[in-house]
């Protein structure tokens, strides 16, 4: 999936940085963590040990992948958007996913390898929670300083139905990408829905 604010160097570089995150997470479902190793890795994708460290510290950082967050386009799309905020959640989250190219198997491949290897989940937290980060800080501008509290509480929501989304469409073959942005919306939907006070 190719982003349209992507140069041909930033998506190939997008896309060996994907290819060492999935040779990473195939290595430790097929040995264990503590088995793989950085040299193992680069071998297995076809680079050196010099390039696999020009992407990743170390194998943690590999099988967490790429650095997550939103494009500076996509942050200053939402900050001027006066849409419904459910819809111009959707629409930032579809950016985000956009400019990654996200496979079925690698999210398979994670939620297999965070089973067996329980200790990586701390790194794909903090990964998460450079979205939430971000999505707290948007929402803060948005509705105002004295809604931080809830912005926080809303972005850590979004985090999670967004998880949701991306597990039921990874474990879903006929299932499209728009499907799960469509299902990402009609929950956080029905969630307002649910607090709302009722008339």
């Amino acid at each position: 999936m190719e982003h349209p604010h992507a140069t041909l160097r930033d998506r190939r570089r997008t896309e060996t940085a994907f290819h060492i995150q999935f040779v990473t997470l195939d290595l430790i479902r097929k040995h264990g963590l503590a088995n793989v190793s950085s040299e193992m890795i680069a071998a297995e994708a076809g680079i050196s040990k010099r390039t696999f460290f020009n992407y990743y510290t170390n194998k943690e950082a590999a099988a967490v992948g790429p650095a997550s967050g939103f494009e500076e386009t996509a942050l200053a799309a939402f900050a001027a958007a006066k849409g419904r905020l459910t819809d111009d959640i959707a629409d930032l989250l579809r950016d985000l996913l956009q400019s990654r190219p996200a496979q079925k198997e690698t999210i398979r491949a994670i939620d297999e390898v965070l089973i067996h290897s329980p200790s990586l989940l701390p790194a794909f937290r903090a990964s998460m929670n450079i979205i939430t980060d971000q999505m707290t800080a948007l929402l803060t501008a948005r509705l105002g300083p004295a809604q931080e509290k809830t912005a926080a509480a809303t972005a850590e929501l979004v985090g999670i139905v967004l998880i949701q989304a991306l597990q039921l469409w990874a474990h879903d073959d006929g299932m499209k990408l728009e499907d799960a942005m469509r299902f990402l919306t009609g929950q956080l939907e029905a969630i307002g829905g649910l607090l709302a006070p009722k008339a």
